[in-house]
C-alpha cells in the first residue's frame, strides 16, 4: 500500500472512529475572534456576564475559537479583549432562544470595534480562518515557563512538529536547512541578508507570540521553501508594567567548589501608556552569559561560552481611531568563543563569532475605504566576524583535528524593505462571500566580505601526509540584490461551512533575471453542524530567496589541492580548483566557459497537505496533517573536470529534496487554562548532501567531497513529544518536555577524509534520543503588587545515553563508539513580578 494510501486510511479510520460531533443547540455561544485581515486571533478573553456577574472565562483556542454551552435562559453581556487590539462588547444576548454563533472582529489599537451577529445560515464559522492554520504557536508566557536551555524564542521553535534543532544547533522545518527557511519579525524578514541564517537575538520579554507556519498558502508569503516562522512583539498595555527575570546567576561547580559563574541571562522589560489611549511604548533589555561544558574534555578547556545583549524597543501610537503606528529598534550585539567545540575539535581550533545586528521598522495602519491599509518599512544593518584562536595551519586526523581553523570572515551586510498591502472590505459577489488582499514588496540587499582560508593537512593514522590544500587569495566580496513581488490573495467563503483561498505570487529577483509564479490555493471544509470537525488541504509554490554569499562563489578563494603517497612526501597529484558558477541549464559535456555570474536560477518548491482538526470537547482537540514537499534547484557545490579537463568545485541548481510527514497531535486544556501538547511525526527527509553551507557557511569544511544523494541529516522518521504546563496546588505549576526520536544518520570517512559507502544510511545512526525536562516553578505574593517566582529546571532527568559524537573514520583504533553525552543537571531561576 502506497504511503497516500495508508495516510487516507488512517484518516478514514480516525473520523470515522470518533462520535459525530455536537450540533449547536439553544443555550449554546460559539464566538469566533479575528482580526479585520480574517486572521485568527489566538488568546483573546472572552467574558460572558449575566446580570454584572461574571458567568465564564475562556480563552480562543488556535482556531480563534470560544464555546460558552448550557447556558440557562436569560439575557448575558459578552466582552472580548486582547492585549493590541481595541476591547468588545456586546450586550442584549439571548442564547438560550436560538442557536448563536458570533463573530467578533478586534481592530488594532484604538480602531472602531466592528462586530456583526448573524444567524446560523449566514454566520461565518471556523472556516474563515483558511486552508492553512499556524503548525504551533507559542506564547512569552509559556517560554519563560518551560525548561529551555536559555530565555529565547527560537529555543522554543522546535516543540512544533515538523520542526527539529539540527545538530549543528539550527533549525529545520519540513527538512529543509534554516537558510531555506524565513524569519520574521511582525511580518518583516530579520533574517542575515547574507546567510539566510536565524541570527536574531530577540529578548523573550519583547514577544508576544511565535507563529510556525509549515505550508503557508497566503500568497503574501514568500521566499522560502522550508517553512515560515512569525513572531509578533510586544505593545506597552494601558497600564504601566514591570518585570525583572532570571537575574540570579547559576553557579560553576568543579570538584564540589563554586568556581565562578555558569549561566546567567537578567532581563528588564517595562511598558505602558507614555499618553493615555494615544501613545504606548515597551522596553526589554536582556544579558546573557553561558559557559556549556563539554563531555570527554577537561576543565577549564571544556567549555564553550557566549555572551550576548538585547535591546528591543517598540513604540506604538494612535493618531485617530482610523489610523496607528508602530515603531521599533532592535540592537542584538553577540560574541561566541569555541564554536562546535568537542571530543575530536580542542579549543585551538575551533572558531569564534561576533555580531551586531541593528533592526529598525515602522509600520503605518490606516482604515482606508472600510479595508485597512498596511505601510511598513524595515532596514537592517549586519555584521558578522569570524576567525579562529590563532593563525596556524588546520590539521585533520583519524582521531581528530590540531592546529587552527582555517578560515576567517569580515561580513556586513544590510537589507531595506518596503511593503504595502490592501486588505478590501468583505465583498458579496459571486455566491460568497471575499476578503481579497493584494500588496507589493520591494527589498534590497547588499553585502561585502573578506574571506582568508589558511592552508589544510589531511594526515593518516600513521602521521604521514596525505593530502594539503593551499588557498590563493581573493578579493573583497561584494555584491547586491533587488526583488520586487507583487501578490494578491482571495479567502472565497461560498458557504457558512466551506470556504476557498486562492492566490498568485509573482517574484522579481533582479540577480536571477527571471520572473517567478507561484500559485497556491487550499480550501477549508466543515462537513457537520457545530464546526468541531475541519478538513483543511491546499498546494502552493514557493520560491527561494537568492542568499547573497552564493551568489558571490565565483569571487570565492581558489583552492589546490596536493596528494601524497604512502610516504607522505612523495606528491601524486597537484589540482587547482577554481570555482564555477553554473546555470540552470544543465550542460553535457559540461563545459566552464558558460559560466556567467549573471546566470540566474531560484529553488522551487512544491507542496500540499491534507489535514483533519476535530474537537472532541471542550478540553481535548485532535489533529491529523499529511504532508508533502519536494523542492528543485537546491544549490549544490561538488568537484567536477569539464569538457577541455579543466578542475573546478562547481556550484550548480542541480539538487533535490522530498519531504513527507504524517503528524498526530493531541492539545489538552487542563484547569486554570493550562495547554498540554502531545504529537507524534512519522516523516522521511531524502535530498542531496552538498549544500552550499555545509563547505561555505559561516562554520564550513574545508575538505570538499563527491555529492550523494541519501538521508538528508535532520532525517528522524519517528518522533515523539510532550509538552505543556500542569497546574498544581499553592500556585505550583509543573512545565515538562519529553522527547523521544530516532537517532540523527551519520557517514563514514576513511583516512584521507573520503566518504566511504553510503552516505547517511539508515542503519548508520545514532542511539535513539531520549529527554525529560522539567520545570517547576512556584509564586510567592509578597505585596498587593509584587510577586516573586522561584524554579528549579532539570534536564535529561532519567539520565539517558544521549550521544553527541561518533568515531566514524575508519582509521580511528575505536572506529564506531558513540561519546560525549550530557549527564542529568539542574538550574535554578528567580523572577520578581510587579
Amino acid at each position: 500500500m502506497r504511503r497516500t494510501e495508508i495516510f487516507l486510511f488512517i484518516l478514514g479510520i480516525f473520523a470515522f472512529g470518533i462520535s459525530a460531533p455536537a450540533q449547536t443547540l439553544p443555550g449554546d455561544l460559539s464566538v469566533v475572534v479575528t482580526d479585520i485581515q480574517q486572521q485568527i486571533i489566538v488568546g483573546a478573553t472572552c467574558s460572558l456576564s449575566q446580570a454584572g456577574k461574571l458567568i465564564s472565562t475562556k480563552i480562543t483556542d488556535e482556531n480563534g475559537v470560544v464555546s460558552f454551552t448550557r447556558l440557562q435562559s436569560g439575557i448575558y453581556d459578552l466582552k472580548v479583549e486582547k492585549e493590541g487590539f481595541a476591547k468588545f462588547e456586546k450586550r442584549d444576548l439571548q442564547p438560550s432562544k436560538d442557536p448563536a454563533s458570533i463573530a467578533v472582529t478586534l481592530n488594532i489599537l484604538t480602531l472602531s470595534a466592528e462586530v456583526s451577529v448573524e444567524n446560523q445560515s449566514t454566520n461565518p464559522n471556523t472556516v474563515e480562518s483558511g486552508s492553512s492554520l499556524p503548525a504551533g504557536i507559542i506564547d512569552r508566557k509559556t517560554v519563560e515557563r518551560l525548561p529551555l536551555a536559555t530565555k529565547r524564542v527560537d529555543e522554543a521553535i522546535p516543540l512544533v512538529p515538523g520542526v527539529i534543532r539540527s545538530s549543528d544547533g539550527q533549525i529545520s522545518i519540513n527538512g529543509a536547512n534554516e537558510q531555506q527557511s524565513a524569519f520574521h519579525v511582525n511580518g518583516l524578514n530579520v533574517s542575515d541578508p547574507a546567510s539566510g541564517n536565524f541570527r536574531l537575538n530577540l529578548p523573550v520579554d519583547a514577544v508576544e507570540s511565535v507563529q510556525v507556519f509549515r505550508h503557508p498558502y497566503s500568497a503574501e508569503f514568500g521566499q522560502f521553501t522550508g517553512g515560515l516562522t512569525n513572531i509578533e512583539t510586544r505593545r506597552g498595555g494601558d497600564k504601566w508594567h514591570y518585570e525583572l527575570n532570571d537575574f540570579l546567576p547559576d553557579f560553576r561547580f568543579i570538584n564540589g567548589k563554586i568556581v565562578g559563574v555558569r549561566d546567567d541571562s537578567p532581563h528588564v522589560n517595562f511598558n505602558g501608556p507614555i499618553f493615555a489611549d494615544r501613545l504606548f511604548i515597551s522596553q526589554s533589555l536582556g544579558y546573557t552569559i553561558s559557559k556549556k561544558p563539554v563531555r570527554g574534555l577537561t576543565f577549564p578547556n571544556n567549555e564553550t561560552i557566549s555572551e550576548a545583549q538585547s535591546y528591543f524597543t517598540q513604540i506604538d501610537g494612535s493618531l485617530n481611531a482610523k489610523h496607528s503606528e508602530t515603531f521599533t529598534f532592535g540592537y542584538f550585539p553577540e560574541r561566541q568563543s569555541y564554536i562546535n567545540l568537542d571530543f575530536f575539535r580542542p579549543r585551538p581550533v575551533t572558531p569564534n563569532y561576533k555580531q551586531k545586528d541593528f533592526v529598525t521598522t515602522f509600520r503605518d495602519n490606516y482604515a482606508l475605504g472600510g479595508g485597512l491599509l498596511q505601510t511598513s518599512f524595515s532596514l537592517k544593518r549586519f555584521e558578522a566576524h569570524i576567525w579562529g584562536q590563532g593563525t596556524g595551519e588546520q590539521n585533520l586526523s583519524p582521531i581528530g583535528e590540531s592546529g587552527n581553523y582555517f578560515a576567517k570572515q569580515d561580513r556586513r551586510s544590510s537589507r531595506f524593505e518596503f511593503f504595502e498591502i490592501y486588505e478590501l472590505p468583505p465583498l458579496k459577489a459571486f455566491y460568497g462571500l471575499h476578503n481579497i488582499k493584494s500588496g507589493f514588496n520591494f527589498s534590497e540587499v547588499a553585502s561585502r566580505m573578506n574571506f582568508v582560508e589558511r592552508p589544510v593537512n589531511v594526515f593518516r593514522f600513521n602521521g604521514t601526509l596525505a593530502s594539503r590544500i593551499t588557498f590563493e587569495d581573493a578579493p573583497t566580496l561584494s555584491i547586491r540584490n533587488r526583488t520586487y513581488t507583487g501578490f494578491v490573495q482571495d479567502r472565497w467563503i461560498l458557504r457558512q461551512n466551506f470556504s476557498i483561498d486562492a492566490g498568485i505570487r509573482i517574484e522579481d529577483q533582479r540577480i536571477a533575471k527571471g520572473r517567478n509564479f507561484a500559485p497556491r490555493a487550499g480550501f477549508a471544509w466543515s462537513p457537520f453542524a457545530g464546526d468541531k470537525t475541519i478538513i483543511r488541504g491546499g498546494v502552493g509554490n514557493f520560491y527561494d530567496k537568492v542568499p547573497l554569499n552564493i551568489r558571490a562563489f565565483g569571487q570565492y578563494p581558489i583552492r589546490t589541492v596536493t596528494r601524497f603517497a604512502a610516504d607522505g612526501q612523495t606528491v601524486s597529484s597537484q589540482t587547482r580548483f577554481e570555482n564555477v558558477l553554473v546555470n540552470n541549464i544543465e550542460l553535457f559535456p559540461l563545459d566552464f566557459r558558460r559560466d556567467k555570474t549573471e546566470t540566474g536560477f531560484v529553488p522551487v518548491n512544491l507542496t500540499w497537505n491534507l489535514q483533519l482538526d476535530q474537537i472532541i470537547n471542550s478540553r481535548l482537540s485532535l489533529r491529523a496533517n499529511y504532508t508533502n514537499s519536494n523542492t528543485d534547484g537546491l544549490y549544490i557545490v561538488t568537484p567536477q573536470t569539464d569538457f577541455f579537463g579543466r578542475r573546478a568545485i562547481v556550484l550548480t541548481p542541480s539538487g533535490h529534496a522530498s519531504y513527507s510527514a504524517l503528524e498526530l497531535t493531541a492539545k489538552f486544556i487542563l484547569p486554570k487554562n493550562q495547554l498540554f501538547y502531545a504529537s507524534y511525526v512519522r516523516s522521511k527527509a531524502r535530498g542531496d548532501l552538498n549544500d552550499f553551507n555545509s563547505y561555505y557557511g559561516d562554520f564550513g569544511f574545508p575538505v570538499i567531497r563527491q555529492n550523494h544523494s541519501s538521508n538528508l541529516s535532520t532525517d528522524v522518521p519517528n518522533r515523539l513529544l510532550a509538552w505543556g504546563g500542569i497546574s498544581l496546588p499553592h500556585k505550583i505549576v509543573v512545565s515538562p518536555i519529553v522527547e523521544w526520536r530516532t537517532g540523527f544518520p551519520y557517514s563514514i570517512v576513511n583516512e584521507t577524509q573520503s566518504f566511504v559507502g553510503i552516505r547517511n544510511a539508515d542503519n548508520q545512526r545514532f542511539p535513539n534520543f531520549f529527554s525529560i525536562d522539567t520545570e517547576v516553578s512556584k509564586d510567592f505574593q509578597v505585596t498587593k503588587k509584587y510577586a516573586v517566582r522561584l524554579s528549579l529546571k532539570g534536564f535529561n532527568l532519567t539520565n539517558h545515553f544521549n550521544p553527541r559524537n561518533i568515531r566514524n573514520n575508519l582509521g580511528d583504533p575505536r572506529f564506531g563508539d558513540f561519546i560525549n553525552s550530557y549527564n542529568r543537571y539542574f538550574t535554578g531561576g528567580f523572577d520578581i513580578i510587579f
